[in-house]
């Protein structure tokens, strides 16, 4: 099995995991060592690796990247050297979630703390995280790019495919704290995969200085006050099931104005006027945002942290548990769906 082949050292439990890779990803910090060895397997079967080409214009670069010897194709996430010669604080904090297994979760197969490939016209020095591949894309392409229409049924599905995932990584003591369209990818058989760590902390201990991405993040982050990461992925869950019910419009630009309104503001203190404006926004009746969808929203974006809803109390909300589809049945519409596929 490929997941055999992974090139991070195996412990006796993930806790055990988590602890060895935090205390070195701190001693990295300290000591701005440029090589950690510990990730390195000598033997590593992925050797043989062939960049295809680009697939997306992030902060670090993923590549299409094919392995003969398994003959399959691979996504490599590529954490350039820092200026001085040290490994970048992401790729460290990123490799300390590879023994992260789940079907709504991307899996990380093998990871290379040192490495010099040839970008361009120049050999440089690299790290690198190699994942299996999502051949479909992200949300973002899925809605904003290719339009696919989520019905009720369908964003519901992908909605439980999201909390399943987040369930799983706060069981582990995981929270992402950067949960948006663009880090939730589309699977082989148009499963939702939660993926990009690199910002992701483990018991609340956050490696980064990340305060999450604009229009999706909780207000705890952006003023920096935040005490409960699992409290902000939430928030952030409620932007996603927004934008899969309104076919990719936000349901607010944090403070700044749209139409001269602040939807924000209104979200929080003017609740009732805040879903009558969005549907003359989007062009929907008042029945189309239907009391069931509000109330599971605005539970999970409560200005409080301490007052959303918890994982559990979203699984028993009324909304959430209507009509999904099967994976057979997601399978089989998205391919029809789908213009990739």
């Amino acid at each position: 099995m490929l997941c055999e082949q992974q090139s991070y050292p195996h412990f006796s439990s993930m806790n055990q995991y988590y602890t060895q890779a935090a205390c070195y990803y701190y001693q990295q910090q300290v000591q701005a060592q440029a090589s950690p060895e510990v990730y390195n397997s000598p033997d590593t079967t992925f050797s043989d690796l062939v960049i295809v080409k680009k697939i997306n214009k992030a902060n670090f670069p993923v590549f299409l990247t094919y392995s003969p010897s398994f003959d399959q194709y691979f996504a490599m996430k590529v954490f350039p050297f820092q200026k001085d010669g040290t490994i970048k604080p992401n790729f460290l904090n990123e490799i300390r979630f590879a023994p992260l297994q789940h079907q709504n979760v991307i899996s990380i197969v093998d990871c290379q703390a040192q490495k010099s490939i040839m970008l361009g016209d120049a050999e440089k020095n690299i790290s690198f995280i190699l994942m299996e591949l999502a051949p479909h894309g992200d949300f973002f392409d899925m809605i904003m790019t290719h339009q696919i229409p989520l019905t009720e049924k369908l964003a519901r599905t992908y909605f439980h495919q999201l909390i399943e995932g987040l369930e799983y990584l706060h069981a582990q003591a995981v929270a992402h704290v950067d949960i948006k369209l663009e880090n939730l990818l589309v699977g082989e058989n148009f499963q939702l995969k939660i993926a990009d760590f690199d910002n992701a902390c483990i018991n609340g201990q956050a490696y980064t200085a990340a305060r999450g991405t604009a229009f999706y993040r909780a207000p705890e982050l952006i003023d920096g006050t935040c005490q409960d990461v699992y409290a902000a992925d939430i928030y952030s869950a409620a932007i996603i099931l927004f934008l899969f019910k309104s076919g990719g419009v936000l349901p607010h630009s944090e403070n700044k104005l749209f139409q001269g309104m602040n939807l924000f503001d209104m979200m929080n203190r003017d609740n009732k006027t805040f879903w009558e404006k969005h549907c003359d926004i989007q062009k929907k009746t008042p029945e189309y945002f239907d009391d069931d969808f509000k109330a599971l929203f605005n539970a999970m974006s409560k200005l409080n942290p301490s007052e959303r809803i918890t994982l559990d109390g979203i699984k028993k909300s009324r909304w959430y548990n209507g009509p999904v589809y099967t994976s057979q049945e997601l399978s089989f519409l998205m391919r029809e769906l789908y213009p990739t596929a």
